[in-house]
């Protein structure tokens, strides 16, 4: 299972080089990823995340506030540090992990919901979707991705209700996103994050870093 993804013409607009990791997990086994949960955490250091992990988390901060949003990153960062990672779901466990460990905005959805290709666009004045509370307004100009039924996640708003994780998600799609300041190879060490949690519990994993260039106009 490797979902189709695009960039959309309108991306020619964008000013700076918009790079997305995508990493497809087919057949995850619960039991098995929290063994590796468990073991994972030992090797984070959330007290001293590192140069790397904190260039990138400032990174979005600094694009987040440039756009009039709050990057999460900061705030996660913090309570992980007061608490720990939270109970409840291994899969929003490994989501939150994973961010915390790289320092990089990530989303995950349930493929199974998703419909036809993947693409990354830029939203149209005035469009919406239903977000995980509320209907959510999109800005002219704000990156989204989208499947053929409408936008599943935006950079700065999030994801959709549609395709949210539930309790029978077997399939998983991680978004590994960027912003001016985070490049390829930041990425691309996200995505083997990601990979290297799932890799003895579930049955197939693909990933790709997705790369495209415009010329500013």
């Amino acid at each position: 299972m490797n979902l189709e993804f695009q960039y959309s013409e309108l991306l020619r607009r964008n000013p700076w080089p918009v790079v997305l990791g995508v990493v497809t997990v087919r057949g995850i086994d619960q039991g098995g990823l929290e063994a590796a949960l468990t073991s994972a955490q030992r090797s984070v250091s959330f007290s001293d995340p590192g140069p790397s992990v904190m260039r990138r988390i400032q990174a979005f901060e600094s694009f987040f506030t440039q756009n009039g949003f709050r990057s999460p990153l900061g705030e996660q960062l913090k309570h992980v540090q007061e608490k720990g990672l939270p109970g409840g779901s291994p899969l929003v466990k490994a989501l939150l992990l994973s961010e915390m460990g790289t320092g990089l905005l990530m989303g995950a959805q349930d493929a199974a919901a998703i419909r036809g290709p993947l693409v990354c666009d830029l939203a149209e004045e005035g469009e919406t979707f239903r977000g995980m509370r509320a209907e959510v307004l999109c800005r002219k100009g704000e990156i989204v991705l989208r499947d053929s039924e409408g936008i599943i996640a935006t950079l700065f708003q999030g994801p959709d209700r549609r395709t949210r994780l539930n309790k029978d998600t077997k399939d998983i799609v991680f978004f590994v996103f960027s912003v001016p300041g985070v490049d390829a190879a930041d990425v691309q060490q996200g995505m083997e994050a990601v990979c290297s949690l799932f890799k003895g519990s579930c049955a197939e994993i693909h990933a790709n870093v997705h790369e495209r260039i415009f010329p500013a106009t």
